[in-house]
């Protein structure tokens, strides 16, 4: 965990992470906020052994899991799922970040409920401001369920740390959590941390409720095997696009990250980086989940998802023996990205590919 420190910078002329202005004042706020952040959610998660010791007992049932590439449509899914009105529970962002533990969930929770409602207006706004940019590409504010993987930054175990670390090798092996770049032990470690940050979200919604967790990330489809053991009785949805657009869709959106963390234009290296992760999460859904049947799951075509919302959503929910719910979005609308990016040519990702991008069986499809 030295490299959080000594791989802040780079003395390579040229690199995303060279001492540039922008780079440096990026560092000088943050740093000192993440290791406030680190630092008070830690005792709070320590203070929930001596407050809710029975947290531990706490049962996950049934959990969701959509674990499909990035820019496939999963937030869509996921908010659609997570509605307030719906039979499933999924993190919010201010809780991923500020409220980690049910001390901080409670104590927040108290506090927003007795909250003037022309201070609320004014946080909503402030909200609005912070996340406009990269709203342009994907839905986000702290009021809105998130992926979760971002909660393992007070484990020190999360790939978003890798954003601010382009060009290294920072946090990368997390990319390849079961595909052996990481130790047993490690693994093990991260994964029981996980499980523990689930149940105190579960635990925190009180002994009425009855949801199913629900969660969204990427990065789970290189951790499948992982999952399986703590999670044997969960599911996994996993949305298919064409990876023409997959590519450099997430390519855009990785600039936009790349931007908190330096004014220097992606290299080329790091481009290609990307895509490996990319094809290599696609390798890994395929050898865990079709060939060695690790979970059930389903695949839900993206362009199913685009054009016949509510059809998934029911044939989800039938399939996951669930009853019908209200969809927030009724309307059957979708997030539409204002960030264009050009598909590439299927000649442009055989030259990307190492392997050929693989099919999925047929009876493996939500809507045939």
């Amino acid at each position: 965990m030295i490299s959080l420190l000594t791989e802040l910078f780079s003395i390579k002329k040229g690199s995303m992470r060279a001492i540039r202005l922008h780079r440096v004042v990026q560092v000088i706020w943050l740093l000192p906020l993440f290791v406030f952040l680190l630092i008070t959610n830690n005792i709070a998660l320590a203070l929930d052994w001596v407050l809710f010791p029975s947290f531990k007992k706490q049962e996950i049932k049934n959990p969701v899991f959509i674990t499909s590439l990035p820019r496939t449509g999963t937030t869509n899914l996921f908010h659609s799922l997570s509605s307030n009105r719906s039979l499933f529970t999924a993190m919010s962002l201010w809780e991923i970040i500020f409220a980690p533990s049910i001390t901080q969930k409670k104590m927040y929770r108290i506090l927003w409920s007795i909250t003037p409602l022309t201070f609320k207006k004014r946080v909503e706004m402030v909200d609005q401001i912070i996340f406009r940019k990269l709203n342009n590409i994907h839905r986000i504010s702290f009021f809105k369920k998130e992926e979760d993987e971002m909660i393992m930054m007070w484990a020190l175990a999360s790939v978003y740390m890798s954003f601010f670390y382009p060009e290294s090798y920072v946090m990368r092996n997390l990319f390849r959590f079961d595909m052996g770049d990481i130790s047993e032990k490690r693994k093990y470690r991260i994964i029981k941390i996980y499980y523990r940050m689930v149940q105190r979200h579960l635990y925190a919604l009180g002994k009425g409720s009855s949801k199913q967790f629900l969660s969204k990330n990427p990065s789970m489809a290189a951790r499948i095997e992982s999952l399986s053991t703590s999670f044997p009785d969960a599911k996994l949805i996993v949305i298919e696009r064409d990876p023409c657009n997959i590519f450099p869709s997430t390519e855009a959106l990785q600039k936009l990250l790349f931007n908190i963390a330096t004014d220097v234009p992606i290299s080329s290296n790091e481009k290609k980086a990307i895509y490996k992760i990319l094809e290599d999460f696609r390798l890994n859904l395929q050898l865990t989940l079709v060939k060695k049947k690790t979970l059930p799951f389903k695949v839900v075509l993206f362009e199913d998802l685009i054009n016949n919302k509510m059809v998934v959503i029911n044939a989800l929910l039938k399939w996951m023996n669930s009853s019908k719910m209200e969809i927030q979005n009724s309307d059957n609308t979708i997030h539409k990205t204002k960030t264009s990016y050009k598909p590439l040519e299927k000649k442009e990702l055989a030259k990307i590919l190492t392997k050929p991008w693989p099919e999925w069986p047929k009876k493996a499809y939500l809507i045939t």
